[in-house]
């Protein structure tokens, strides 16, 4: 697992820095409410964009080297469970971090919350994160996604916002980061991947039905 977070990460260090947060998004308090909150909006929208889908819409590819639906969701399933098994076995799980290690974490969340979704710039997702048709319906894949993603929801609801800033690990596109922008990290890409299945939607070649 760790080295399917590691491969992921390595391919994201344009996207982190891509595009810079507006006067208004640096203000914003980042708090554990605003955590739950990110985290069910992106879980919605991702389950709302493969959500009655006929078995032409899913299985569509805009052209041969793009992904269809199914694989695009696959993907953030697949994604969803190494990113957030990473953070609830491996992050939350280690020795509270030093002075030296917080002072690292400074200044990342805004930058985890434009940068990540941005798809300004495009990548090879890691082999062991790439479709293989492991999910026969998006009920598969939603089923496989929410079984992470209701977890890490649950987590952020009843752990203080401190504790979760008190565990940093790694790796990550900017070296570590503590539990609360993991999570983000791990809400952002989906948010990424569920605009490319919106761009699949909007190919003029795109099954009406």
């Amino acid at each position: 697992m760790k080295r399917a977070v590691l491969a992921l990460s390595v391919l994201l260090p344009a996207i982190v820095f891509a595009a810079e947060p507006t006067a208004t998004e640096k203000a914003a308090p980042k708090d554990s409410k605003f955590l739950v909150e990110y985290l069910t909006q992106t879980q919605q929208d991702f389950l709302k964009s493969i959500k009655g889908l006929s078995e032409a819409q899913w299985k569509f590819k805009p052209a041969p080297d793009r992904w269809s639906i199914a694989e695009v969701a696959e993907h953030i399933a697949l994604s969803e469970q190494s990113i957030g098994g990473n953070i609830t076995d491996n992050v939350l799980k280690s020795p509270p971090a030093t002075a030296e290690q917080k002072a690292k974490t400074q200044g990342l969340d805004d930058k985890l919350l434009q940068g990540i979704p941005d798809r300004t710039n495009k990548y090879k997702a890691p082999e062991k994160l790439q479709p293989a048709g492991k999910f026969a319906s998006a009920k598969e894949a939603a089923k496989a996604f929410n079984s992470k993603r209701d977890e890490l929801i649950d987590v952020a609801k009843k752990t203080p916002e401190s504790e979760l800033r008190s565990h940093v690990g790694g790796p990550s596109p900017m070296g570590d980061m503590d539990g609360y922008q993991w999570m983000l990290f791990t809400a952002g890409h989906s948010k990424r991947h569920t605009a490319q299945i919106e761009e699949v939607k909007a190919d003029p070649n795109f099954p009406k039905k």
